[in-house]
């Protein structure tokens, strides 16, 4: 378990925590990005006609994913005002647990080692409620790389397709390059937040 006799380690990753809430906006903002040219490629795909035939099913393919994306982001960001409730509630028990432990070491009473006990068992509440948070938050972040994963495909899947739209090749093919660099910048962020998140669980263990 960390360890609260480090005060500074603790609102440390009480930063950590808030970048993780920060970093959210990127991947909804994408999400929202992938929504969008999912609608604008239905109207180009529509457009094309019997060219774009096969890029059709993909336009619903890339709502379908952007869409799970969104609702995954929103309850997470749902989540974020609890996230940093719990957070703050450990840098208050470790605030606490370090002045209980200033006063041990000066005075020897039933009453202070009342108030250490009652201090580690806050300390270790706090902490458990944090990685409950924390594996909750992990579980919609993989969601979102899972949804990354099938995005990836469908970008190389609408590329093909793409090459067979005529004279809207280069518009269906635009979304496809869309679709890749969407996928990419979300992935990064989720990566990034996965591991902070385990940085953070095992400082916690």
């Amino acid at each position: 378990m960390m360890s609260l006799s480090d005060d500074s380690k603790v609102v440390e990753n009480f930063v950590r925590v808030a970048q993780i809430i920060a970093n959210l906006e990127a991947i909804l903002s994408q999400a929202k990005n992938l929504s969008l040219t999912a609608k604008n490629a239905r109207v180009v795909a529509l457009r094309a006609g019997d060219a774009a035939l096969g890029f059709k099913p993909i336009t619903n393919f890339i709502d379908e994913f952007s869409e799970q994306t969104i609702s995954s982001t929103t309850k997470i960001s749902n989540l974020s005002n609890q996230l940093f409730k719990v957070a703050l509630e450990l840098v208050r028990c470790s605030q606490y647990y370090e002045q209980v432990c200033k006063l041990r070491k000066e005075v020897r009473s039933n009453q202070v080692e009342n108030m250490y006990v009652k201090a580690v068992k806050s300390q270790r509440l706090a902490a458990n409620h944090l990685s409950q948070a924390l594996s909750e938050l992990e579980n919609h972040f993989e969601d979102i790389q899972k949804q990354m994963q099938s995005a990836e495909y469908i970008a190389v899947t609408s590329r093909v397709e793409a090459t067979n739209a005529g004279e809207f090749s280069d518009s269906l093919q635009s979304v496809s390059d869309f679709i890749a660099s969407a996928a990419k910048t979300i992935k990064t962020a989720v990566v990034y937040n996965l591991s902070e998140i385990h940085t953070l669980r095992g400082l916690l263990r």
